[in-house]
């Protein structure tokens, strides 16, 4: 609210003498609450500072640090990473950058290797519908989103900031980044940003065969990637407001492939190429109208190279095209109650060399009706999702409803109830219906229907100590779930056939104790209990049994001591045992594991710059495990970095 007073004064009164002088307005600028006690949806949230603090430096990393979360890593720093909430899958999982989503119409997926945090403003993971209805209704379709958001671009109080960095660590890992904002006067600011990361990823691991052991390298794993940006806002006032961004990413990478015994030949590579460019308008008519507009024009390519000996598997190349244009308008006829109606459209197409995997296309749209109701200690919010798909082999078109609401249970004290009901309309991708010998073009959409239950608490003791305390118990069931079948030794075919049940709890904690000037102890921790059954066919002997690749208890945790001299951060996270398999196939167990992390930091001034040193230890005490069968993640590593702004 200080931001937004005009303050005005006067020295003496205008039959004085003397000069009356009037104070400029003063913006008084700050980071805002994390918001996850008071949220009607499970959210977690990190933003620089903490990522800083939680020895964070990739995307894995960070999304240790939340609930719910299974990431399936294929190993190094090239490595493929895709996450999944909660059993549902990782295509029922949107990832957003500065407020759009991201798109892979041919897997469903987004490999969040491609992305750095390196310019990472914050990172919110959101399990349901979010607290703030007015958004583009493909933001609204998914089971859980995760947000990305990028440095703001510099206000008019502050000319020109930059910022650049270099790090450098373990099997020949090198990675320069920078970032360049200018404020131009008349509300326009410009900037730009890029990084390059090369690394060798010749990692050593230990190969067991029955009494045999033998220590290895991982071959094949080299990588080069690289991306660049360009942002501009134009704000001619405080009503309206334009962002735009270009976006051009290269990823050429080896693909080591599975471990094998006695031999580890393997010659793949894929070479990944993005272009996007997207802009959002965000317009303010009165006090009670907002209007909000956005456009992205997305275009990709990925090279497949197979020369690796006796394979049956051909070269491929893809390309993949999406439009997409939103409109949303927010309606507040009071203070407690608000409306929201989003419509959204996009059309995707795929190309491939393979000529009978043929060139789909699809048209979706996309309109949401949205009420969020405040009295009190009580929050309602009721949202109703329309889906319309027209493709070459089908229509289809479904409602999607969703409520939530929240109770604050004692006036004096942050302590918050809440429950949601949401259900999800999953459409199969144009792999699942296309691929040569795998796809099956009369597939069925995926349903989901996800029940949440939950406490949160958030208490603080004379600027002493500070808790916060989230729980929630939950309950997910997929329906019409597309899984791969086995037609042949060579030929699989998509179907609907499985159902899912997913329950489970998720606890996260954070405290800090101010020990006094300058010294801080923080513990930050998550848990995570899941049980995701097969519940296809109850006469099946697979009946019951956990999915593939999902561990019932996973969980992290960071203490951390900020100090005059240098800060100190120790993280473990582990996972129990899973499966590579849905029928627990003999020797596809997975072990569990505990890994542990070491990272220190200092942060000083040189002549009137800002300088940030890291230096971290992976894996301190070297395990060895896999997170994906027979891809084993890297053992002891290390990485420096110097960040200068």
């Amino acid at each position: 609210m200080l931001s937004m007073l005009v303050v005005s004064a006067h020295a003496q009164t205008p039959n004085d003498s003397a000069t009356v002088r009037e104070l400029p307005n003063v913006e008084v600028v700050a980071e805002g609450s994390i918001g996850m006690t008071s949220s009607l949806m499970p959210v977690q949230r990190l933003n620089k500072n903490q990522m800083l603090q939680l020895n964070v430096t990739n995307m894995t990393d960070a999304l240790k640090h939340m609930a719910g979360i299974t990431v399936r890593d294929y190993g190094g720093a090239g490595g493929m990473k895709t996450v999944s909430a909660r059993g549902i899958g990782s295509r029922h999982t949107m990832v957003t950058y500065d407020g759009i989503a991201l798109s892979d119409c041919q897997t469903g997926e987004i490999d969040l290797s491609h992305y750095s945090i390196e310019n990472m403003e914050q990172m919110t993971l959101t399990i349901g519908d979010a607290d703030d209805i007015f958004r583009p209704a493909r933001n609204m379709s998914s089971a859980a989103m995760l947000e990305l958001q990028t440095r703001p671009l510099p206000t008019p109080q502050h000319q020109s900031e930059w910022r650049a960095s270099v790090a450098y660590g373990s099997w020949a890992t090198f990675s320069p980044s920078f970032w360049y904002g200018q404020n131009l006067g008349s509300g326009w600011s410009v900037g730009a940003s890029g990084e390059y990361l090369y690394a060798e990823n010749d990692y050593p691991f230990t190969l067991k065969n029955v009494s045999m052991t033998t220590r290895e390298r991982r071959t094949n794993s080299r990588m080069s990637t690289g991306h660049i940006e360009t942002m501009a806002t134009w704000q001619p006032n405080e009503l309206h407001q334009i962002n735009a961004k270009i976006h051009y990413s290269d990823n050429l990478r080896r693909l080591p492939g599975i471990v094998r015994y006695y031999t580890n030949e393997n010659d793949e590579q894929l070479h990944d190429k993005n272009a996007f460019m997207q802009t959002c308008y965000r317009g303010t008519l009165n006090k009670q109208w907002h209007l909000m507009a956005n456009a992205k024009v997305n275009w990709a390519e990925s090279d497949y190279i197979n020369h690796t000996p006796g394979s049956v598997v051909s070269d491929a190349q893809y390309w993949q095209r999406e439009w997409y244009a939103a409109a949303a308008v927010l309606y507040e006829p009071t203070t407690t109650l608000s409306f929201d109606y989003s419509t959204d459209y996009l059309m995707n197409s795929l190309n491939s060399t393979i000529s009978t995997y043929g060139h789909p296309h699809r048209h979706t749209i996309l309109q949401a009706l949205a009420a969020k109701a405040k009295y009190n200690r009580l929050t309602v919010i009721a949202r109703l999702l329309s889906t319309i798909a027209h493709q070459p082999t089908s229509n289809t078109q479904h409602l999607s409803p969703s409520l939530a609401l929240s109770y604050r249970l004692l006036s004096s004290e942050e302590l918050l109830l809440r429950t949601s009901w949401k259900q999800t309309y999953r459409l199969p991708t144009f792999n699942e219906l296309y691929f040569y010998h795998f796809g099956s073009n009369d597939l069925l959409p995926e349903k989901a229907s996800q029940w949440n239950a939950g406490l949160t608490w958030h208490h603080a003791w004379k600027n002493k100590v500070e808790c916060m305390l989230t729980t929630d118990i939950y309950y997910n069931k997929v329906s019409d779930k597309i899984v791969a079948i086995p037609f042949n030794m060579f030929v699989w075919r998509m179907m609907n056939l499985a159902n899912v049940a997913v329950y489970g709890t998720d606890v996260t904690v954070e405290t800090a104790y101010h020990l006094g000037a300058r010294h801080q102890l923080s513990l930050t921790g998550n848990y995570s209990w899941q049980r995701a059954e097969n519940r296809s066919n109850p006469d099946s002997p697979n009946y019951q049994l956990q999915i593939a690749y999902v561990p019932q208890h996973s969980f992290s945790a960071t203490l951390a001591w900020k100090n005059p001299w240098a800060n100190l951060s120790l993280s473990t996270d582990g996972q129990s045992h899973r499966w590579a398999t849905n029928e627990h196939s003999q020797g596809t167990r997975i072990a569990g594991f505990v890994e542990f992390d070491l990272g220190a930091w200092r942060t000083f001034t040189w002549h009137g710059h800002r300088l940030t040193l890291r230096a971290s230890i992976r894996n301190l005490l070297d395990k060895q495990y896999d997170i994906v069968a027979h891809y084993p993640m890297p053992g002891r590593s290390w990485r420096v970095q110097l960040v200068i702004e």
